[in-house]
């Protein structure tokens, strides 16, 4: 088969299959069915985040993250820190902050995040690089369906 021919999925991963990964014109990399896309040249990096959404399909709350995004339909671009944040830091921009928030009609998202840094190194408490993305995941579909609330306690982790 001619990779020409080959057509993207309906969703961006689900456990057993594997994972899907195009280029889009600008050169990004898509992930499945291309709401998921990683803005970097760098392949390790890129292949580690492809191994971490993999990962994430994987375990029943992931694969219902997931789901849940690809359902809403919203767009998330994965990117690395320039310059790279010392200690390692993760985070998320809504690409509206009103739309995101106070019952909007939601918007897509950036994650900043490196998986070579998690996890950190000495810090035995450390969430690894799989669990970083999911909680940055959890956090878009908050964004996409405009449910944030910057307030909340356990803002991005539920």
């Amino acid at each position: 088969m001619v990779a020409a021919h080959l057509q993207p999925p309906s969703y961006t991963a689900q456990a057993g299959r594997p994972a899907f990964v195009s280029r889009d014109e600008a050169g990004n990399f898509l992930v499945g069915v291309g709401r998921v896309k990683i803005a970097s040249e760098d392949i390790i990096f890129i292949n580690s985040v492809v191994l971490d959404i993999s990962l994430i399909a994987h375990s029943p709350e992931g694969e219902e993250v997931l789901r849940r995004g690809d359902a809403i339909g919203k767009p998330i671009l994965i990117k690395k820190a320039a310059p790279p944040t010392e200690p390692p830091n993760a985070w998320i921009l809504p690409d509206d902050l009103a739309a995101a928030t106070g019952n909007g009609d939601g918007c897509g998202s950036t994650i900043v995040y490196n998986p070579a840094e998690w996890p950190r190194k000495g810090a035995r408490e450390s969430p690894s690089s799989d669990a970083i993305l999911l909680t940055m995941l959890r956090q878009a579909n908050l964004n996409a369906s405009g449910k944030s609330d910057p307030s909340s306690p356990d803002w991005g982790d539920k």
